[in-house]
């Protein structure tokens, strides 16, 4: 099975593509980089399946396309949707004005397959933890937030996490892959 992975995010690309591959999984991937509008909407899902279908409307073909984002417990839903966004426009130094290490934080992602025909299937991943305050960087520069990230059950962030066998258990992200490959592979 081939399918367009929807993004330009290259981190987003390489973790389920290196996924799939140790999988000896039968998807293969192409990256697509299409430039979308995104809804304004706080409703997560609904901006997932707008992207979908806007990107199934360009290339007439099977396809997956996710979109994560990190959600503050002490807030209403945010930055949620707006996490890109409140980043390009705060930094990090910005990030922790609004957040202390401790708080409460949680990863959620939807991914959208849409098969050949244009049906729509949707898939989700998350992982809860806390912020903390990191004194090195270490995150793939498309994915700053897995630095501040520190997973339930685990001693280190999301990045430090990155790429080990202990990851496993915390990638959001491949949890809605699998859930993808259950139910449509």
């Amino acid at each position: 099975m081939k399918l367009c992975y929807v993004t330009g995010n290259n981190g987003k690309f390489e973790e389920v593509r290196d996924f799939l591959a140790y999988e000896h999984s039968p998807v293969q991937i192409e990256q697509a980089p299409l430039p979308m509008f995104e809804i304004q909407s706080m409703d997560q899902k609904a901006v997932a399946l707008d992207k979908a279908r806007q990107a199934y409307a360009v290339l007439k073909r099977p396809l997956i396309v996710d979109d994560a984002a990190i959600y503050f417990n002490k807030y209403n839903q945010f930055p949620g949707v707006f996490t890109r966004y409140v980043y390009m426009g705060i930094g990090m130094d910005g990030m922790f004005k609004l957040v202390n290490p401790g708080d409460r934080a949680y990863f959620l992602l939807y991914l959208v397959y849409v098969d050949a025909q244009g049906r729509e299937q949707i898939f989700e991943g998350r992982c809860d933890g806390v912020i903390v305050r990191p004194t090195v960087f270490k995150a793939h520069p498309d994915l700053p937030f897995d630095d501040i990230f520190l997973p339930d059950g685990s001693d280190l962030s999301y990045a430090e996490l990155f790429g080990t066998p202990a990851f496993a258990p915390f990638a959001y992200r491949i949890q809605a892959v699998k859930a993808f490959l259950a139910a449509c592979v």
